[in-house]
């Protein structure tokens, strides 16, 4: 098996730009996380039964202008989640799953199911989808198992019928304690102000740590290390209240990159951080063409010809679904999602006090690959 150093730069960069390219499209006023990780792996799948320009579209939003050949591509992702896997070690809980429902009416092509095992570990369940409630129940639960509970439900019973060929899942689950940890004791009730003089009371996590600190012209940046010292949670707090969307208008690779760079030295900081659980599920036939990922769920361009054996036209998806929780609490971080793709046919004391909306991610500092990206911005009820 390759090692994280035989992965191209440009392949990690290209995953990066595909995570933030998916978050600026979102349309954001509330609070949001999702984990591009996921959304990755499930679009892989599905691209290996794809042909023509349904496979090109997703290549292209995936790997841009990238010239990696399907197997490079397939490889590489592998690689990289086998190092992501293996590094979490003993400190870091990170898993994720991938499997196939298929429909008792259909027969994957060999090379799929081939394709699946050998690159994902996916195994293929042969599911009646006319029994809508129990095949749906049966796909919750895997979820269910695979994310430790967190992600529910995330089949509805009414999406399956007759004319249901497959849903395709992947599941992740994350969990990291901070390298120091917040002590409850400390957490206090604070004002945290919105845009339009707007404010709302959240529990405050506090604590004074030596941590990378990053300044840049209207934002500050830190990163809270995660046990382990391979994974870390980077927080980025505008400098006014109303500077989230300008802030995020920004966020590319290379502004990114630029915030990694400035992470070179430490800082004792006063650090102020909002315990908060974010829930957020997103459609993705919505978010998808954003990025020219179109004719997948177009019911004459989709071309799914290279996923079952039986020679039936009209294959396209009709389900695309993501759903993500994020938990941040004095402990650490638990973040889960699941995304399901159902194809049819048819040294000076600083302080960072986040008492303002703000962006956040969770990466894996090496390759700096985005396992979770999201905003805090409550809303007043």
């Amino acid at each position: 098996m390759a090692t994280l150093v035989d992965i191209p730069v440009d392949f990690e960069q290209s995953l990066i730009e595909f995570s933030t390219s998916l978050f600026q499209g979102l349309n954001k006023t509330d609070s949001v996380c999702l984990s591009p990780y996921s959304i990755i792996a499930a679009l892989l799948l599905v691209k290996i039964g794809a042909s023509g320009q349904s496979k090109q579209q997703i290549s292209s939003a995936i790997f841009q202008n990238s010239l990696f050949s399907e197997e490079q591509q397939l490889k590489f992702y592998k690689s990289l989640h086998s190092q992501l896997t293996q590094k979490a070690g003993a400190n870091v809980s990170f898993a994720s799953a991938n499997r196939l429902f298929v429909s008792d009416r259909f027969t994957v092509l060999q090379t799929v199911q081939e394709n699946a095992k050998r690159y994902f570990g996916a195994d293929i369940s042969i599911k009646d989808f006319t029994k809508s409630e129990a095949s749906a129940y049966e796909m919750n639960s895997w979820v269910s198992e695979q994310t430790d509970g967190k992600i529910k439900d995330l089949i509805k019973e009414d999406w399956l019928d007759q004319s249901t060929v497959m849903f395709i899942i992947n599941a992740i689950y994350f969990k990291a304690t901070w390298e120091k940890q917040f002590l409850p004791r400390d957490t206090q009730k604070e004002i945290f102000y919105l845009p339009n003089n707007k404010k709302i009371e959240v529990e405050m996590m506090i604590q004074q740590t030596v941590i990378p600190y990053f300044r840049g012209l209207d934002f500050s940046a830190i990163a809270l290390p995660f046990k382990g010292g391979k994974f870390d949670m980077v927080f980025i707090l505008p400098n006014e209240i109303h500077g989230l969307q300008n802030l995020e208008a920004k966020i590319t690779p290379k502004f990114l990159s630029d915030i990694s760079a400035g992470f070179i030295r430490k800082h004792r900081t006063n650090v102020y951080i909002p315990k908060f659980k974010l829930e957020t599920e997103l459609n993705l036939k919505n978010e998808l063409p954003k990025l020219a990922v179109e004719d997948i769920f177009n019911k004459a361009k989709a071309n799914f010809s290279n996923l079952i054996n039986e020679k039936r036209g009209g294959l396209y998806v009709d389900v695309a679904v993501h759903k993500a929780v994020f938990n941040v609490n004095e402990a650490g971080v638990e973040g889960a999602a699941a995304t399901t793709i159902g194809v049819f046919f048819r040294s000076l004391t600083k302080e960072f006090r986040a008492n303002r909306p703000f962006l956040f991610y969770v990466r894996d500092i090496k390759s700096g690959l985005i396992l979770f990206i999201g905003r805090f911005h409550p809303q007043v009820r």
